[in-house]
């Protein structure tokens, strides 16, 4: 054969395209830093192993997305308390957070920096979550030592207004939560509302996940209309009882709105329920284990599952665990919400206590803070919705990370 007339391989010169940004550009990402947890108890599984972190801010960490949809460190905005959660109003700008047994309103301006809206208020008791209203006008709060809810109203400025209402969670014969066992008072010595979520929507339900009582409180919610009451008394055949033992800490809806997720803290398994919107009941469905089966889970503080999460299309379900620092991944029946574990990935820190998802990027990623390693792990999720083997890891400066709030758009100059 004579020579070919094939072209020469010869390399591209030009650099490969970047991929595209993320719909919407640049956002920022509002991380609420805590003291140190898991590292400071003496039977979790990492004391003695990991030291705890020389620095613990005060305040939120204020994050940078870019157009590409990685996180950079922006600034910090350092306030008078750690910071247990963050919530973002949905019309007014402004963020929800709480701390110190307060919750107060922050701005974010255009460069990042949050300024105090009004006062901080009491939340009667110390929150370890709160909910900002759909319609904007309440935040609810989930106040774990005091064994309280409160409903505090949003006033025409965006800064919070005094309780509304409230309740207190005291063991009583012929409820769901009956009584108190020595054997749980580990962690179970009294009632502990972990998590309140309102319904997505109408904002019909508050759904309570009491840890120290193992059940989920559902509380009729009127808005407004009923002066920020939370309805239902401690007997109501609405409110929904777990295994004892199991510690109910946090909840996710699913999209359909057919389902709720519930995820136990101590027991470290994830329970389906159906939801009933017109009634606002519960019933458990089925039960799987969100860590392997010859991991067992750890009642110690701060050292079991944290935080779930139902991705937007309602196919996948994310859970985090402290025990041995992975995020779980479950496949969802749409039809049943019957859940697959498909797996799980290590954190590349200790303790990833909360995280978000965030779709508007391509890839989606989620990304979950390492409480006591002072990082952000960021995963890509594939079309099948499964995390990235590895994460790559964001540093914080003296940040424990305890909320990692999902994007929020950067406010105009």
């Amino acid at each position: 054969r004579g020579p070919s007339s094939a072209a020469p391989c010869i390399a591209d010169p030009r650099p490969t395209p970047a991929p595209p940004p993320a719909p919407g550009g640049m956002a920022f990402v509002f991380v609420g830093s805590s003291p140190a947890a898991q590292v400071t108890v003496k039977d979790s599984p990492i004391y003695g192993k990991a030291p705890a972190p020389a620095t613990q801010k005060m305040g939120v960490q204020v994050m940078r997305r870019t157009p590409y949809g990685k996180l950079e460190p922006h600034k910090f905005a350092p306030l008078e308390t750690h910071v247990g959660w963050i919530g973002a109003h949905p019309t007014n700008g402004l963020l929800y957070a709480c701390g110190g047994g307060t919750v107060f309103a922050l701005r974010p301006a255009a460069d990042g920096s949050l300024t105090l809206v009004g006062k901080p208020v009491d939340s009667c008791g110390n929150p370890a979550h709160l909910d900002v209203s759909a319609d904007g006008g309440w935040v609810l709060t989930a106040n774990y030592s005091a064994g309280t809810i409160a409903s505090l109203p949003i006033l025409a400025d965006g800064s919070m207004g005094p309780a509304a209402d409230s309740k207190h969670h005291v063991p009583h014969k012929g409820s769901v939560f009956p009584d108190l066992r020595k054997e749980l008072e580990d962690r179970q010595e009294s009632s502990h509302p972990h998590h309140i979520r309102l319904t997505p929507g109408g904002a019909r339900w508050a759904l309570v996940c009491d840890l120290g009582a193992d059940c989920v409180w559902v509380y009729a919610f009127g808005g407004a209309g009923g002066g920020g009451a939370l309805a239902g008394a401690a007997t109501s055949p609405r409110h929904l009882s777990f295994p004892r033992g199991s510690g109910p800490r946090h909840l996710d809806f699913h999209p359909s709105g057919k389902f709720v997720f519930v995820l136990c803290e101590l027991d470290c398994e994830v329970v389906t329920c159906s939801w009933d919107a017109d009634t606002g009941t519960l019933k458990a469905i089925s039960s799987e284990a969100c860590m392997a089966a010859d991991v067992k889970p750890c009642r110690a503080h701060h050292s079991g599952a944290s935080h779930i999460l139902c991705s937007p299309d309602g196919r996948s379900l994310y859970v985090s665990a402290r025990t041995n620092n992975t995020i779980a991944h479950f496949s969802v029946d749409a039809a049943t919400g019957a859940l697959q574990r498909r797996g799980s990935v290590e954190t590349g820190g200790v303790c990833p206590r909360h995280f978000h998802l965030d779709f508007e990027t391509t890839p989606p990623r989620l990304r979950v803070g390492n409480q006591d390693s002072q990082t952000i792990a960021e995963f890509t999720l594939a079309e099948d919705g499964s995390p990235s083997p590895t994460p790559e890891l964001v540093q914080l400066d003296g940040v424990c990370p305890n909320i990692v709030v999902a994007p929020c758009a950067a406010p105009r100059a």
